[in-house]
């Protein structure tokens, strides 16, 4: 067996021709205690052999020619220059500024992009003991309409100390409200287009459920829940515009002064 006369901190693990694996990079992939992974550090030894042994052997058979990947490697350069060359303009010249008007005025020009998959509510919500004493006067408050009425109903669930979720400007879908809440609906749609208001009995206490608001199934998306996603999109095509007016400018610049020259001339 060949002597291994390296330091312990950088033995050769494993060699193939002038190839070799050391503990050092080892203890980078594995960590210091890589010899106790003995599974893991033996499955990659026998992969890097692997690779390694083809490699070599590749190279034995292979003529130069078939080993030649220069006009490949200066595909990818260049690919790789054009893309850092890309990214370094668009950090210094693309606006990250989406105003309301613009978010407004593709949402009017999409909205058939923007359909719903399934119905969404905003609704309104409290947990109630079944014997509670004000049971029958919060059903009547949880549907308030103005501000006056919703700080009497607001004081009234912090007096009694009752679990209330009331957010209008939150929408959320139907069937994840269905699955945090014990109510049945024997048709959604039809539910939805003719009533606001229903309870779901759950062991001692009774849910009170108050929909403000409804957006059915393959209707239009309201714009705030998908305003991200909107303003995603305008600055992606920001970003392509942006690309191909750079690309074009540089290919304007090269023609005028004579850096680019075309011997063809097409239809």
């Amino acid at each position: 067996m060949k002597e291994n006369k390296e330091s312990p901190k950088n033995q050769i693990v494993a060699e193939v021709g002038f190839d070799s694996l050391t503990s050092s990079e080892l203890t980078k992939i594995f960590g210091k205690d890589w010899r106790l992974k003995k599974e893991k550090v033996s499955n990659f030894i026998k992969i890097w052999l692997k690779d390694k042994a083809i490699a070599i052997e590749a190279e034995k058979v292979l003529s130069n020619e078939d080993k030649d990947f220069s006009k490949e490697i200066n595909s990818y350069k260049n690919s790789l220059l054009k893309y850092t060359y890309e990214q370094k303009m668009l950090d210094t010249a693309l606006s990250l500024s989406v105003s309301e008007e613009e978010i407004l005025g593709y949402f009017k020009r999409n909205k058939k992009n923007f359909e719903l998959k399934e119905n969404i509510v905003r609704v309104r919500y409290v947990k109630v003991p079944k014997n509670h004493k004000k049971f029958n006067r919060l059903r009547y408050m949880i549907q308030y309409k103005d501000s006056t009425k919703k700080e009497k109903f607001f004081n009234l669930i912090r007096k009694e100390n009752i679990f209330c979720e009331a957010n209008d400007s939150l929408w959320q879908k139907l069937d994840d409200l269905k699955n945090l809440i014990p109510f049945k609906l024997y048709n959604d749609e039809h539910f939805l287009r003719n009533y606001n208001y229903t309870e779901a009995p759950d062991g001692e206490f009774i849910w009170i459920l108050y929909f403000t608001e409804n957006r059915l199934k393959n209707g239009n998306a309201p714009i705030e829940t998908v305003k991200e996603k909107i303003i995603a999109i305008i600055l992606n095509n920001r970003k392509q515009e942006l690309v191909q007016k750079i690309g074009n400018s540089i290919y304007k610049k090269g023609i005028n002064n004579g850096e680019i020259k075309v011997y063809f001339e097409g239809e």
